[in-house]
């Protein structure tokens, strides 16, 4: 058995019953053909070429886009990459997901493309780094290994590869390297991640987070608190 595929009909008059379909002669549509041309231009995605471009020049351009056409690109609305900017937060909504004010656009379509995958692995170590990765402008990365105890001769720096007594429980480490921007770059984004590390980490943990920018390099960023520090600045 086989189907067989028909045009759809381009003109409104067409899907009208016979007593209704008064035969066109060439060059002058029938009075019914002529009312249904402005639902026509509505509802229809039929280029009508010379019909168009006189109803331009009588000052009735047709602004919009047919339905028709509209239905077609429905599924774009639905896709992170291609939605109109202002159906980004309806999208959002849909995943659950609230923006920060200080993400531009496209890093808004790439966190709600890769949410919901990234969902799955709430909670842990790699999600946090992955939600960082997306948003900031800079390097992150998390680190939740336990500090072992102060030992002489093998890790014995205290606040850097030890603690007296061994590390605090539920705490881990943010490093955000950030070569490239300057000091008011680096305190957006300092602010930043700190409201993505206390929205996202789990509730029973507590971090510290340190922010490492460029050098002082005489000549090119030398100029302390606005393109460069002194040292790696730790919050």
């Amino acid at each position: 058995m086989t189907t067989e595929l028909t045009e759809p009909k381009k003109n409104l008059l067409e899907y009208l019953p016979a007593i209704y379909q008064e035969p066109e002669q060439e060059g002058a549509p029938s009075l019914l053909g002529r009312l249904l041309r402005a639902y026509e231009r509505i509802l229809l995605d039929v280029d009508r070429g010379a019909e168009d471009a006189d109803a331009e020049e009588e000052n009735r351009r047709i602004e919009d886009e047919p339905l028709e056409k509209k239905i077609a690109h429905l599924h774009l609305f639905f896709n992170a990459h291609e939605t109109p900017e202002e159906f980004l937060n309806w999208l959002a909504g849909w995943a659950a997901l609230s923006f920060r004010p200080e993400l531009s656009v496209s890093k808004r379509r790439k966190l709600l493309a890769q949410i919901i995958p990234l969902y799955r692995i709430r909670g842990t170590r790699k999600y946090l780094e992955e939600i960082l990765r997306v948003c900031l402008d800079a390097i992150p990365s998390v680190n939740d290994h336990e500090m072992p105890a102060m030992q002489i001769g093998t890790h014995s720096t205290v606040g850097r590869d030890s603690y007296l007594g061994g590390g605090p429980p539920h705490f881990f480490r943010v490093q955000v390297i950030a070569p490239k921007l300057n000091a008011a770059e680096l305190e957006t984004q300092c602010r930043l991640a700190v409201s993505l590390i206390e929205l996202n980490k789990p509730a029973h943990t507590y971090y510290e987070l340190e922010i490492v920018s460029r050098q002082m390099q005489v000549g090119t960023h030398s100029t302390v608190g606005l393109d460069t520090i002194l040292g790696p600045e730790a919050s």
